[in-house]
């Protein structure tokens, strides 16, 4: 007889935990190793280099002051090209890869979840209907999470559906919550409204991340800065700024403001409308912890070519 997803999800999880940190310990020791070729004279790279500042070009003498030899020279370019890869990693697992249409078909969540995999996506958001369709598809890869929608796009549930959707989601398999908070409540300055609202599905949640989405283009930057404050106190792991649905999207003001305001408490999801790799490094430079798009595989494929 089949277990349930939720008992299936711990069954799976336990199994892959010692992978996931034999994987992430890999990653760290391939740091180091490339953060310790920054101390060999004979390449001459500066601390700089380790800290986010450019990598210096190859040197043009050796330890001693002559030729750099071949083997020096090749150690130089690999130390480069592993640098390169691991910070493409580090960008790659910042992505929400999402897919949210209504139109969408099983084949297409299926894709979605593969090219996760294949890109290294932090996880696949989608909708309710299809978190079960996602545990299936990724269970061989608990490293790639499962956000789930709720209340989405409007926001406009009674906060008793939005706990029924958030515990439904996570019987289904979801290790995320990304929820609309009451836009009206914040429009009509109820913000005792909306910190109860995050606060009860931040309890139904149990512990996994919720992202309160707070719908940045229909705000204020008064009311964003409220609706920002609320989702911080309730103990949001995220403020999101938008579903995508409605005006413009995610905007890089609005990210560096919602930083500002969170002051670290809580992170930043920046959502809607970011397209190419251009966009994505635009969002994190002002902040954002993640991002969210469904542009997910040409973000990749731009941020390798560069």
């Amino acid at each position: 007889m089949r277990l349930s997803a939720e008992r299936s999800k711990a069954v799976f999880k336990f199994r892959n935990k010692a992978k996931e940190a034999a994987e992430e310990k890999k990653i760290e020791e391939e740091a180091k190793q490339i953060e310790s070729a920054a101390e060999t004279p004979a390449r001459e790279i500066t601390a700089s280099a380790l800290s986010g500042g450019e990598v210096p070009s190859a040197p043009s003498g050796g330890a001693s002051g002559g030729e750099i030899s071949p083997d020096e020279r090749a150690e130089f370019e690999e130390f480069k090209k592993q640098k390169k890869i691991l910070e493409i990693k580090r960008l790659l697992k910042m992505i929400d890869h999402t897919l949210l249409k209504q139109t969408a078909t099983r084949a297409e969540i299926k894709k979605l979840c593969d090219e996760a995999k294949e890109y290294g996506f932090h996880s696949v958001c989608v909708q309710p209907v299809y978190v079960a369709d996602c545990f299936r598809y990724l269970k061989d890869a608990q490293a790639v999470k499962i956000a789930c929608v709720v209340g989405f796009p409007m926001g406009e549930n009674k906060t008793e559906t939005k706990v029924f959707e958030t515990k439904k989601a996570l019987a289904d398999g979801a290790d995320e919550i990304d929820m609309v908070v009451c836009i009206s409540a914040i429009k009509n300055k109820d913000f005792g409204y909306v910190k109860r609202e995050i606060k009860k599905v931040v309890k139904a949640a149990k512990g996994c991340p919720v992202k309160a989405i707070i719908e940045t283009s229909l705000l204020t930057q008064d009311e964003m800065v409220k609706a920002a404050v609320c989702a911080r106190d309730a103990g949001a792991a995220f403020v999101k700024t938008s579903t995508g649905y409605f005006g413009g999207g995610a905007k890089a003001e609005d990210v560096r403001l919602l930083k500002q305001t969170v002051q670290g408490v809580c992170l930043v999801k920046a959502s809607g409308g970011i397209k190419n790799a251009e966009q994505f490094k635009e969002m994190v430079a002002a902040g954002a912890d993640r991002i969210g798009t469904s542009s997910g595989t040409d973000i990749a494929e731009g941020i390798r070519k560069e």
